[in-house]
């Protein structure tokens, strides 16, 4: 693969005739051959569309699907997005200044160099120019893009692996500044990527393999249809899931919850293995599609306090927990699934500490044992939503005891605590056995009980603490002289424990 330098003022083709075909008339007859056979657009023209990206024998139908929405628009402008495969950064990255355009054997696609140089000065785009050197992500969608909006200008940008939440959000907020009638988002992205030589094999071959990659991407492709961004990123995080393209579709996502009204669908799901017929290495492909309105941005308000949850929010919540744990350890889509479901209750983004504790139910409370996992976080710094999964997460390797296992969790009864925020208390006097959970600390060292820990192990006070300076690492006595002590309460609640 030939690497052409960033100065040159048009960028060559660097995957023609390789991903796609590398004459003009045989690229032509592919992708209008594609668009021909894609689905008939319904009603209004797409302002936004996710599309793979790998050679058009394997994903050139499915990507098609998406850009046939775009024929009827008349935008002018092309925000085209995707991953960088072949630099390590985090943020954006745009061509160099001296590039004006970018070449397929179909002719030049000229850059939107005004909108570019407006996002230069931004230090969230600072990323290497030289990231498009032989990048092929974005180069695949321009013969389509050719087609359907001849004489549109594009905005290229690369997106670092290494990227973060908060630059995700910066690069969104700056390119809400552009959107309007004129332009249009495109992300490119493929979805799983499973088989040895990805280093990512979580199901074992056999007969249902397609399917159980079909579902896993069609329940994280329903995620980013619905506008999902809290959903894609934990499902993708929590999976492991290899999306390569999973920072810009959030990049998107931003700017549907803050920039857009309108609604998303999903037209196609397939992999490699299906289109192929082997599944030893297989990628999955998603084509989706948005209409509706950009918007002026708008910051999307959560609730500032933790209010008491409903029965059916609790059940929620608890389903959440397992979601995480089936998702962890199965990599399959459940915590999707979940998110479709629940994740549009603003309650459940109020701010909260959040540990989830699994216990045994063969061994009786009270007796050593019982007790799988305990993690959580205790300020309440994240939304419920967020506390949860990062306390799920955590409990599925809880240090004290082995490695959690899949065939486990059946056997197993999960139970949530939302903690109100701590704060200290004089001395251990302020104690409420049964009420507070509490906080011990001294000489650099600290420990925590839940509230119903105490009375699930019958102790009073003075041997509650006991216990939680021995967590510490302390001597038993040591709380007596020194400690600091902050409490908390917590709304506990679990599910019915198998029988």
């Amino acid at each position: 693969m030939i690497a052409f330098p960033s100065f040159a003022s048009v960028r060559s083709p660097a995957v023609a005739g390789a991903f796609y075909p590398g004459t003009e008339e045989a690229l032509r007859t592919a992708v209008t051959g594609f668009l021909a056979e894609a689905k008939a657009p319904a009603g209004t023209s797409a302002l936004a569309v996710i599309a793979p990206h790998a050679g058009y024998v394997y994903s050139g139908a499915m990507a098609a699907r998406a850009f046939r929405r775009l024929e009827s628009s008349e935008a002018t402008r092309v925000i085209l997005i995707g991953p960088s495969h072949r630099a390590s950064f985090g943020g954006g990255a745009l061509p160099a200044k001296g590039v004006t355009a970018f070449k397929t054997p179909l002719g030049d696609v000229e850059l939107d160099r005004k909108t570019l140089d407006s996002l230069r000065g931004l230090t969230v785009f600072d990323g290497p120019a030289s990231a498009h050197d032989g990048e092929h992500c974005l180069e695949v969608e321009l013969p389509f893009l050719q087609t359907v909006l001849p004489g549109a200008r594009i905005v290229p940008i690369l997106i670092g692996h290494h990227t973060n939440p908060a630059e995700i959000s910066q690069i969104a907020k700056a390119l809400a500044g552009f959107l309007g009638p004129e332009t249009v988002v495109v992300v490119s992205t493929d979805f799983s990527h499973h088989g040895k030589n990805f280093r990512w094999a979580p199901f074992p071959q056999g007969p249902d393999l397609g399917d159980r990659l079909l579902d896993l991407a069609r329940a994280t492709a329903d995620l980013a249809a619905e506008g999902n961004a809290d959903g894609f990123r934990h499902q993708v995080e929590v999976s492991g899931d290899t999306v390569c393209g999973s920072k810009p579709v959030l990049v998107l996502l931003e700017m549907m919850e803050h920039a857009f009204d309108g609604a998303g669908e999903v037209l196609g799901v397939t992999t490699s293995g299906h289109v192929m017929g082997d599944f030893k290495q297989s990628v999955s492909y998603v084509s989706v599609a948005f209409t509706g309105q950009w918007r002026p941005w708008k910051q999307t308000e959560t609730p500032s306090d933790l209010p008491t949850l409903s029965p059916e929010q609790q059940i929620a919540v608890v389903g959440l927990a397992r979601a995480v744990l089936e998702t962890r350890l199965g990599h399959g889509p459940e915590l999707a699934h979940w998110f479709s479901a629940h994740g549009d209750d603003p309650v459940l983004h109020a701010p909260a500490g959040a540990f989830v504790t699994l216990n045994h139910p063969e061994i009786k409370p009270g007796r050593a044992g019982r007790l799988r996992a305990c993690m959580g976080v205790i300020e309440a710094r994240q939304s419920i939503v967020d506390a949860v999964v990062h306390a799920a997460v955590s409990a599925s390797r809880d240090p004290r005891f082995p490695a959690l296992e899949l065939n486990e969790l059946e056997d197993l009864s999960v139970e949530v605590s939302l903690l109100s925020p701590s704060r200290k208390v004089p001395g251990p006097e302020s104690v409420r056995v049964g009420i507070h959970g509490v906080v011990l600390s001294k000489n650099g060292r600290s420990a925590v009980f839940l509230p119903q820990v105490a009375p699930e192990q019958g102790w009073d006070r003075e041997t509650m603490l006991d216990h939680l300076a021995k967590k510490a690492g302390l001597a038993p006595d040591a709380w007596r002289r020194g400690a600091i002590f902050e409490i908390f309460t917590a709304q506990v609640f679990g599910e019915e424990e198998p029988e």
